[in-house]
């Protein structure tokens, strides 16, 4: 791939408010692959870095869209601090990659198992989020039953289970969160932290979309209420979860007495 062709396939990909340079350096570099200069508006390729012939085109093309990304992080969202990769960053580089390998532009499976692994990975990460909502529920139900039995739960879940209060609390809230088929468990985490329900909401569109971690997070960035509704809502939050603990707490003991019932009528 040429210098030419490669930034005339990445003009393809986003219709950029500012133009940019795009320069093969004709060396090689064992630090970085490319680098993107804010002040010339200018993306650099160490194009020596790539072997010849389509693996090495297909690794030197999502380089450049890495810079690319810089580009319009910097040129059309105004982010010009010290972090550069930021999570607006890689919601970006996601997004590009995606319309990239939709166009044929680029293939991270181009290789079979590549694509069986990638593939596998998914499935694992999915059930890990099945465990998680599993043991979130399973917490929900010891701390009804610790609370019926006069046992501090808070010492079960520490010494027994071997989990921190944060993990707790998060597993609880995963519990009682809505995500969609198939989510991996970055996915489910990041949803079930989000803020306030539009958030949420957001969140869940762009996982159903198949869209990216970074990419979800962004969507729901773009919904942030006021400050004064955040803390309304954060706080509304905080008293639907204590109600819902406490309503399964009373499940758990209707639940008892119910099979006591049953048991002595037998």
């Amino acid at each position: 791939m040429t210098q030419d062709q490669t930034r005339e396939n990445l003009l393809k990909l986003h219709d950029c408010v500012e133009e940019f340079t795009l320069v093969f350096s004709g060396r090689k570099n064992r630090r970085v692959n490319g680098s993107y200069f804010i002040a010339d508006r200018k993306i650099v390729i160490n194009n020596r870095n790539f072997e010849a012939g389509e693996a090495g085109d297909n690794m030197l093309f999502y380089t450049a869209m890495h810079e690319l990304a810089h580009h319009i992080q910097h040129t059309e969202h105004g982010q010009h601090g010290n972090r550069c990769h930021t999570k607006l960053f890689w919601s970006i580089l996601d997004g590009l990659a995606e319309k990239a390998e939709g166009m044929g532009l680029y293939r991270y499976d181009a290789e079979p198992e590549i694509k069986a692994l990638a593939d596998e990975a998914a499935r694992i990460s999915v059930e890990i989020a099945q465990l998680q909502r599993k043991l979130g529920e399973t917490l929900n139900k010891l701390q009804g039953v610790c609370h019926r039995k006069g046992v501090r739960y808070e010492d079960v879940v520490t010494r027994k289970v071997k989990l921190s209060a944060r993990m707790e609390r998060k597993l609880q809230k995963i519990a009682v969160t809505r995500v969609p088929e198939g989510a991996g468990f970055e996915m489910q985490e990041a949803i079930a932290a989000a803020k306030s329900g539009e958030q949420r909401e957001a969140m869940r569109r762009a996982a159903e979309e198949g869209k990216s971690v970074a990419q979800a997070k962004q969507a729901a960035a773009g919904t942030r209420p006021a400050p004064d509704e955040l803390g309304t809502l954060v706080r509304e939050e905080k008293r639907i979860n204590n109600t819902i603990a406490a309503l399964q707490r009373r499940l758990a003991d209707i639940i008892e007495r119910i099979e006591e019932l049953e048991g002595g009528g037998g």
